[in-house]
């Protein structure tokens, strides 16, 4: 790996920071700079409930301004070695009220949020056996609506593009291929 060097912050948002640095490409003698954003890690989750349907959310997603059919998840805010886990647990909460025990959540995968823009990392669990436990905990402007469906329905807003978020999409295509 080369060495990025000059890291410099252009623009921080509560989000992401526009950052750049400079690097010599392994084929180049010319040294280059980059821009990238930084940003915390994202989880996702696949969430199973006992009868073993899959609890989707519906929310309005500024970036297209218009609401969006995915499953939950959020931004990694917590420290830690089980950073990701605890995040995973808190957004499930927040954003459904569901729960499970720690056993049954289980990584499913980790992508990158897109390797040519962003520093970051996607983390997507399955957790299995949800039912609801809490009062759901909006972020301030969220406005969520819980959307319970058979696994053969989500597959098929898969297909027909009506899950288009391709993290979900990606979390979703991994749970479904564990499952045979």
């Amino acid at each position: 790996m080369k060495e990025r060097k000059n890291w410099k912050d252009h623009f921080p948002t509560p989000i992401y920071t526009l950052a750049s640095f400079d690097i010599k490409l392994p084929r180049s003698e010319k040294e280059k700079t980059y821009y990238v954003l930084k940003s915390k890690n994202w989880v996702n989750v696949v969430p199973i409930t006992k009868s073993g349907d899959i609890l989707l959310i519906k929310q309005y997603r500024h970036g297209i301004g218009e609401e969006s059919l995915e499953i939950p998840g959020g931004i990694v805010d917590e420290d830690g070695p089980d950073a990701e886990l605890d995040s995973v647990i808190r957004e499930l909460r927040e954003e459904t009220g569901y729960a499970t025990d720690l056993s049954k959540i289980q990584l499913l995968s980790k992508f990158s949020g897109n390797p040519a823009m962003f520093t970051n990392w996607s983390y997507s669990y399955v957790a299995r056996d949800v039912e609801p436990i809490h009062e759901v905990e909006f972020d301030e402007g969220e406005d969520i609506e819980i959307v319970l469906k058979s696994p053969k329905e989500v597959k098929q807003l898969l297909l027909d593009g009506t899950i288009h978020h391709p993290h979900m999409a990606a979390a979703l295509g991994i749970y479904f291929l564990n499952e045979g």
